[in-house]
């Protein structure tokens, strides 16, 4: 089944309407169907607006994405791009941290994959979510051009989940004060940090930056499309919430959305909403393992990790040791239980990376190849807003959040000079 006797390349199969798809798959997952209702007891009837503030906290980092990846579109993006930028052993460190939070969060939206499962047919929960992790796996091992077929009919079923929220709010718009803060500015604030989970998948897309037909010209466009759309489906998914249910009820439910739809049209419809979050979790994990996979990949293969990790199916053309790392890694992860405490966890260590791509942004981008104000917009100013929005977020992340994410940094460093000891003794000694 698998043959290294040649170099075998990942196969150039998607195009920008895919890719869109595929990074909605993905953004808009878990986090709107589940971190809705704990956001809603800090934010109260103003939750929409912590999803905006989210959104645009999110906008500028995926500005600096979309401007990057149009000079470097290769897998691994952080990797890629703070390697141009300040070297590999800084590189390794981002491309580390979004490899540990995709395979974190894979596991904790398992984790509400089986939750969801368990309240239908009472199957355990580590079993179901394992199930689930290993199934999503065969299936990106199988091909890009299945994984993203898959991706994209999931997201369409969990998108008609959203809009089935938005028309049942819809008559009730404008019946309550969507300014109603219980915990003031601040709790609207806090919410947004937290939030901003629901909003990671934008900088996954440019993981399959190698096997877009046209990453240069389509990388960019998907990533802001997927943006945009998602914020507004958001936004209109949380006013039709808290006019539907109000914040209080929200933020008492395991299952936010579902509850809404049982209180508006009766518990056929709530069963009907369940069944779409197990669509929406399912594919949300199912794109994080083939984004986490390709992570491996490309860093394998600049050898600052295990060459192992590079090698190809000959017949399905995908990174199959990869694929089977990512996924046995996700069910040892699949043990933390808290989604708030994981999504804070995932926050963390991806606002890490973030800033390093911003930085990047500033110092790749530093000539001016176009009209002095543009650059200074698009080149200085919206990266160092991202810096800037990328720490405030991960100071709001918590404590807990921050030892976390030393914890991979240090993990990382131990790896990346065991790789790098490993590797020239390989060399040395063929």
């Amino acid at each position: 089944m698998v043959n290294n006797s040649r170099e075998v390349g990942l196969a150039r199969r998607l195009g920008l309407a895919v890719a869109t798809l595929t990074g909605l798959g993905v953004i808009i997952g878990s986090g709107i169907y589940v971190i809705i209702g704990v956001a809603a007891g800090q934010a109260g009837n103003a939750v929409w607006l912590s999803f905006l503030v989210a959104a645009v906290g999110a906008s500028f980092t995926a500005a600096s994405y979309a401007r990057l990846g149009r000079l470097k579109s290769k897998n691994a993006p952080e990797y890629q791009f703070v390697n141009a930028a300040f070297g590999s052993q800084l590189a390794f460190l981002a491309g580390w941290l979004i490899l540990l939070a995709q395979i974190v969060s894979s596991a904790a939206v398992a984790l509400g994959f089986a939750g969801y499962l368990n309240s239908l047919l009472d199957i355990p929960i580590l079993p179901a979510a394992a199930g689930l992790i290993i199934f999503c796996s065969i299936v990106v091992f199988i091909g890009i051009g299945q994984s993203a077929l898959m991706a994209g009919f999931l997201t369409i079923i969990e998108i008609v989940g959203l809009l089935i929220i938005i028309f049942i709010g819809l008559p009730k718009f404008g019946q309550v004060n969507y300014w109603e803060m219980p915990l003031g500015f601040a709790g609207v604030l806090s919410a947004a940090s937290l939030v901003f989970f629901a909003y990671l998948g934008f900088e996954g897309m440019a993981n399959l930056s190698e096997e877009m037909r046209k990453p240069e010209k389509d990388l960019p466009k998907a990533i802001v499309l997927a943006l945009v759309l998602s914020a507004m489906a958001y936004i209109l998914v949380s006013l039709s919430a808290v006019s539907v249910s109000g914040w209080s009820d929200l933020s008492r439910s395991a299952a936010p959305l579902a509850t809404v739809a049982g209180q508006a049209l009766g518990e056929k419809a709530g069963l009907a909403l369940t069944i779409i979050s197990l669509a929406s979790t399912a594919n949300t994990v199912l794109v994080l393992l083939l984004a986490a996979s390709r992570i491996l990949y490309t860093m394998s293969s600049d050898r600052v990790l295990p060459t192992i990790l590079h090698k190809v199916s000959q017949k399905q053309r995908t990174p199959w040791v990869a694929i089977i790392t990512v996924g046995l890694g996700s069910i040892l992860f699949a043990s933390l239980r808290n989604i708030q405490q994981v999504a804070e966890f995932t926050n963390f260590i991806t606002l890490l990376a973030f800033i390093g791509v911003n930085a990047s942004a500033i110092k790749i981008l530093q000539k001016n190849n176009t009209s002095k104000i543009k650059h200074i917009l698009v080149n200085r100013f919206l990266p160092s807003l991202g810096v800037v929005a990328s720490i405030w977020l991960a100071v709001n992340a918590g404590w807990k959040a921050g030892l976390f994410g030393i914890g991979v940094l240090l993990v990382g460093l131990l790896v990346y000079w065991i790789t790098r000891i490993t590797t020239k003794t390989v060399g040395k000694h063929p």
